[in-house]
């Protein structure tokens, strides 16, 4: 009994010495906001959101955040969203395929153009199957183009946002680079003709 009473105040003793644990630290304010997690939906600007392929239980914090254009990524069952968005005459759905092992600058200025075009409407949610991969190249190139971010920041969104970036396309890691982005912007500008 004695030796239980001194063991258990040693272990009272150092469970009060240790350290609590450092709260995780928040993301940076000026990346993508969550609005709904399990359909990784982000807010990323005024105008803009991501997110994985929409379900039925989406839709109302699709509505809710007033998207009139959806842009589809999706190379694959492309189609989804008719189904989903048939009875909703004030969403346009575009769709605008990327193959995630060949992304190209004239494919990132041609989702780039969607989105330029949907915005004129509201916003815009840009989506693929996960919503992190195609997602996220097309927000990436988003920032840099349209919010003057860098290629850094806008590659530590993509990788570190939280959004589930697979780090087996390390083609996408690759277009980070200066003459990528100007042969984006080069892109964009002739379908702006």
């Amino acid at each position: 009994m004695k030796h239980t009473l001194i063991l258990s105040l040693m272990l009272v003793g150092m469970t009060a010495c240790t350290a609590a644990p450092t709260p995780q630290t928040s993301r940076p304010a000026h990346w993508a906001q969550s609005v709904k997690a399990d359909a990784n939906l982000h807010r990323v600007d005024d105008k803009l959101y991501r997110s994985e392929q929409p379900i039925a239980d989406d839709i109302a914090a699709i509505n809710a955040a007033q998207i009139r254009t959806i842009v589809n990524l999706r190379y694959f069952n492309r189609n989804r969203n008719n189904d989903l968005f048939a009875q909703n005459p004030h969403i346009r759905l575009v769709n605008q395929p990327l193959l995630t092992w060949r992304v190209r600058p004239k494919d990132l200025a041609a989702a780039l153009y969607q989105i330029e075009q949907g915005q004129k409407h509201g916003a815009v949610l840009v989506h693929c199957y996960h919503g992190a991969d195609r997602t996220g190249i097309v927000i990436a190139f988003y920032r840099m183009i349209y919010q003057n971010w860098t290629l850094a920041d806008a590659k530590a969104e993509m990788l570190q946002g939280g959004f589930g970036y697979h780090s087996v396309w390390k083609n996408l890691e690759n277009l980070f680079t200066e003459e990528t982005l100007a042969e984006v912007k080069t892109e964009l500008a002739a379908l702006r003709r």
